[in-house]
């Protein structure tokens, strides 16, 4: 056994290291640091370029991960002394790291549970390219199998720059029911597609929605506009069984970490049942789980909304929490009659009755005093103001600031509203709709509030929470990339220059946004969304350098290797499968 070294000795020890010189210097410098070194790492990054988006926003070159969290973030002679016999060493030959990307609020798990048996159009850039993926699909399906396209696209994506046709989908599919969603506004069917659901002609419209027909022949066009008339249909379209959702549900979550995406705050509609999110956390204990999921209930869809929520309690009490599966709190619908989507599908907002007002009031002061934390809808500000004038009453007897507020989208916020915000201690989070409907907006809005949709700048200046996301999959393109190239550019995917250049971010704000920033509505940023000694090893090392390559390429950004809790759950070349060996670093 080696006795601890007398202050003599030591001293005599560090005399022969100064009188060295060269590399024999610093080896025994090494070996003397040695001495106190904690346990060896598991795995080590090097010579690379590390991001760390700490309060600095330094740029590190190696860091060292062991028991999940990162140990040491610095210079490649820093890590040295943490590399052991069993230390995976990763040489990154230069490449850009960031922290894991967080996407603040995305309906994840709604898309997961179908994401196999639908067709995906958000990387499209020819409508052509799209109705070729539908005709491949049709020679795989027996007849009568449903063909199902997934939101998430507009056609001034494509070079075409317009939708498909029922007759196009006629005449791929004749013996295929085809249903191709756009949006959340609305889902166009085939021939085959009205007939498997027996929407005829005289059908009658669902509330809410509209089954739109010829105005001279009264045929149907094949277009459900309106969200209860794609609804009415897709909730009759067959869905993945539970067995095959849980295949599903990893094939999406790994989509979403090529990204670089590794958190998120994940909103759960009616479509998530309990059965659902005892899958996840069976997922999440058998470490089958490449997102950190963050997830919040909705109410409002049917039933009163207070007993919703208590149910909700009990059923969450029944779930084991994690680091990879933690219930975070309820939104985005809470209650009927509040909120207003989006402003494509509802440009007027609603018009919320004295009753709905005083039960909104009920539910939030329940929700405060058990603790929770809550998301509201409210794309337009229009419909903040009333939700803001009920959260002010309620602050004066019962203060917010045991909870994390947040309001979703809010693409036209007015300084005072941003203010109310802060003063409540509540946040935005602000997803990137816009990038795919612009020009839409500008039509329902005019040019002027257009530009300033949604005031980046302003609200950054007046120093309240920001969060980044998307809402996709229906809503909008799931990509974070795109997001954070809308961010910083404001412009949409058809090429417009839209957003006062004024309203845009640096590349450094952005990226913020889309880590510790989003980490915050969890209460998440002392534990995630920087690269720093202590915090959850979560990672995405980028085919390129997300600072410094031209604006435009930003959207193009992937990962080439994604790493959550130490583990790595993505790669790509030049990464091998040797990297993705388990390792103890992960519990996903």
């Amino acid at each position: 056994m080696m006795l601890p070294m007398k202050p003599l000795a030591f001293g005599f020890l560090l005399s022969t290291v100064l009188a060295c010189g060269g590399h024999e210097a610093v080896r025994e410098a090494d070996f003397e640091r040695s001495l106190a070194a904690p346990a060896p790492a598991e795995l080590v990054l090097r010579n690379g370029k590390i991001i760390t988006v700490d309060r600095d926003f330094s740029i590190k070159q190696a860091i060292a991960i062991r028991d999940r969290r990162f140990v040491a973030v610095g210079t490649d002679h820093d890590v040295r002394v943490l590399i052991g016999r069993g230390t995976r060493v990763i040489d990154l030959a230069g490449r850009t790291v960031i922290p894991g990307l967080i996407d603040s609020h995305i309906h994840a798990t709604v898309a997961g549970l179908n994401w196999d048996a639908e067709l995906h159009w958000e990387r499209m850039r020819l409508l052509s390219d799209g109705l070729r993926q539908i005709a491949a699909a049709v020679k795989t399906k027996p007849p009568g199998s449903w063909v199902v396209v997934g939101g998430g696209w507009v056609p001034t994506q494509f070079g075409e720059r317009r939708f498909p046709t029922r007759a196009e989908l006629d005449a791929l599919a004749p013996n295929h029911p085809v249903y191709v969603q756009y949006l959340r506004e609305g889902a166009l069917l085939n021939g085959a597609a009205l007939a498997a659901l027996g929407i005829t002609p005289g059908t009658p419209d669902p509330t809410g929605g509209r089954f739109e027909r010829n105005p001279n022949t009264g045929e149907l066009s094949g277009w459900l506009q309106g969200a209860a008339a794609w609804e009415y249909a897709y909730s009759k379209i067959p869905h993945l069984s539970l067995d095959q959702a849980r295949q599903s549900l990893q094939n999406c979550f790994r989509e979403l970490n090529r990204l670089g995406i590794t958190s998120v705050g994940d909103l759960h509609s009616g479509d998530v049942t309990f059965a659902h999110r005892r899958l996840l956390a069976e997922m999440s204990r058998g470490g089958n789980l490449t997102l950190r999921l963050n997830f919040y209930i909705a109410l409002g869809e049917g039933g009163d909304e207070m007993e919703q929520v208590k149910l909700a309690v009990e059923e969450i009490k029944r779930l084991p929490r994690s680091d990879m599966f933690r219930f975070a709190g309820f939104g985005e619908i809470m209650m009927r009659g509040i909120g207003d989507g989006d402003a494509l599908a509802n440009p007027k907002g609603n018009q919320i009755s004295a009753d709905t007002r005083e039960k909104f009031r009920g539910l939030v002061r329940y929700l405060v005093e058990s603790g929770y934390s809550f998301q509201l809808q409210s794309a337009q500000d229009d419909a903040a103001r009333p939700l803001l004038d009920a959260l002010e009453e309620i602050n004066a007897a019962t203060p917010l600031s045991a909870q994390r507020i947040a309001f979703a989208h809010l693409e036209d916020a007015t300084p005072e509203t941003i203010a109310r915000i802060k003063k409540l201690g509540g946040g935005v989070t602000v997803q990137d709709r816009l990038v795919l409907t612009g020009e839409r907006n500008v039509e329902l809005w005019g040019m002027e509030k257009a530009r300033n949709a949604p005031p980046l700048r302003a609200m950054l200046e007046a120093g309240i929470a920001l969060g980044a996301g998307t809402d996709a999959f229906r809503a909008a393109n799931y990509s974070p990339m795109l997001s954070l190239w809308w961010l910083v550019t404001g412009k949409t995917v058809a090429g417009s220059s839209i957003r006062n250049k004024s309203q845009n971010l640096t590349r450094e704000e952005a990226l913020r946004l889309y880590t510790m920033g989003s980490a915050w509505f969890t209460f998440d940023e002392g534990r995630k969304g920087s690269i720093e000694v202590g915090k959850l090893a979560d990672l995405a090392v980028l085919n390129a350098d997300y600072l410094t390559v031209p604006e435009d390429q930003i959207r193009s950004l992937e990962s080439l290797l994604t790493i959550v809790g130490g583990h790595i759950v993505y790669f790509a070349p030049p990464f091998t499968r040797e990297e993705r060996r388990p390792g103890k670093a992960g519990s996903s």
